[in-house]
């Protein structure tokens, strides 16, 4: 029996999808018309017209109004599992990280934060959201929750310019050692999108991340919302074979 016929507007995705792999298209390549390439693939410009707003929403290529349809930027990686500073290792990188703080506030948490945090339900908490950018494009919006007791004056260190794990190091003698993480597929708010400069309902990726010092206290309790047009997650994998015979992927 046959399989499902896939799209022929899908076939040309990949296929732009492998010479942008490939490296026959770079970043900054500007794309030939819909009559060029109509006419390089064989098919009507409505069929490379549906191509192109795949590739579009997959963030792989942008267009400019005026100038054309060019090879975006790549996106950044950065690892599924991993514990990731983001000044830091976008540096690293040779991009410039930025970043904006859109709130901070010093408010009685959620029950549910609470209790993440293990604090009592009418303590206080530092809550506030920070925008990143990489090379002045924006790329996530971070939020922290923490236990004002543990940083007392917390809000008058400039975290536009600090890594928050240094200011809890450096200042208050907080050493952030692991976090228990989690990660899921979500769709951005209208303010988010906002913020973010995307489309209201534009894939995110949305990791959950609570954190704790060496002793095992919890310090930390927040978010990372990604674009998903400009982030990508990796991971290893490690084939291990079961009783049976046959093979599953495990990570390590």
């Amino acid at each position: 029996m046959s399989g499902p016929v896939i799209p022929v507007y899908m076939q040309i995705v990949d296929t732009m999808l492998e010479r942008i792999e490939q490296g026959e298209l770079t970043p900054g390549d500007r794309l030939a018309p819909e009559r060029a390439l109509a006419g390089d693939f064989g098919v009507n410009r409505r069929t490379i017209r549906q191509a192109l707003e795949v590739l579009e929403r997959r963030g792989l290529i942008e267009r400019r109004q005026g100038s054309g349809t060019f090879i975006s930027e790549p996106r950044m990686e950065r690892g599924a599992s991993e514990f990731f500073h983001f000044t830091e290792r976008i540096r690293q990188r040779g991009f410039a990280a930025g970043s904006e703080v859109l709130s901070l506030e010093r408010v009685v948490p959620s029950p549910f934060v609470a209790t993440e945090l293990e604090i009592s339900p009418d303590a206080e908490i530092y809550r506030f959201h920070r925008l990143r950018t990489i090379s002045s494009r924006p790329v996530l919006i971070e939020t922290f929750a923490l236990p004002a007791d543990l940083v007392p004056g917390f809000d008058a260190f400039d975290v536009t310019e600090r890594s928050v794990y240094e200011i809890m190091r450096t200042e208050y003698d907080i050493h952030v050692a692991y976090a228990r993480q989690s990660l899921e597929a979500v769709a951005l708010s209208q303010i988010e999108a906002q913020w973010l400069g995307a489309s209201p309902g534009a894939p995110a990726m949305l990791e959950r991340r609570l954190a704790f010092d060496e002793q095992g206290r919890p310090v930390d309790f927040g978010t990372d919302l990604y674009r998903g047009d400009r982030v990508r997650f990796v991971t290893d994998a490690a084939t291990v074979a079961v009783p049976t015979g046959t093979e599953v992927s495990a990570a390590p």
